[in-house]
């Protein structure tokens, strides 16, 4: 023991010394101390501070390749017209395409929900042609879903 205190405290009153010295050394920056969870930060006041705000953000996008000049608006191409099977929503255009037959069985019309789907699904077609996607599979669903709900009456039925 020194001085009455542990080897142990006599280190950390030591490592405190050093720390106050260093702190006065170093000045501080200009602004004020905002309290965190364990610790605080400084907010800079001043605003001609020449420090990058966006230093990580500005360090990451170097690493990245330059974007591809803007195009000439004239050489744009025209955008993609939206498929003619796309443009039928109505329900009797796709209970047409369906074709559900009262003689179709359940495994015939899961097959012809999956080709359907192959087709329309919202997720397989462009983003621009999504709404009308998803008005074909809901009119879709709701045909072979009622198509089911029959088939299954007609089962209990006999």
């Amino acid at each position: 023991m020194l001085f009455g205190q542990s080897v142990f405290q006599s280190v950390v009153e030591r490592l405190k010394q050093e720390k106050e010295e260093e702190d006065a050394a170093t000045p501080l920056p200009a602004g004020h101390r905002i309290a965190g969870f364990s610790s605080g930060f400084v907010v800079d006041t001043q605003i001609d501070a020449p420090q990058p705000a966006n230093g990580s953000l500005d360090a990451y996008l170097a690493f990245l390749p330059d974007p591809a000049p803007p195009t000439d608006p004239k050489q744009q191409a025209e955008p993609e017209p939206m498929p003619a099977h796309l443009e039928k929503t109505a329900l009797a255009d796709v209970s047409a395409e369906l074709a559900i037959h009262e003689t179709d069985t359940a495994a015939t019309l899961a097959e012809k929900r999956r080709a359907f789907a192959r087709l329309n699904h919202p997720d397989r077609v462009k983003p621009q042609f999504r709404h009308n996607a998803t008005l074909r599979m809901t009119a879709a669903n709701l045909l072979i879903d009622q198509a089911l709900r029959m088939l299954r009456t007609r089962q209990q039925g006999r």
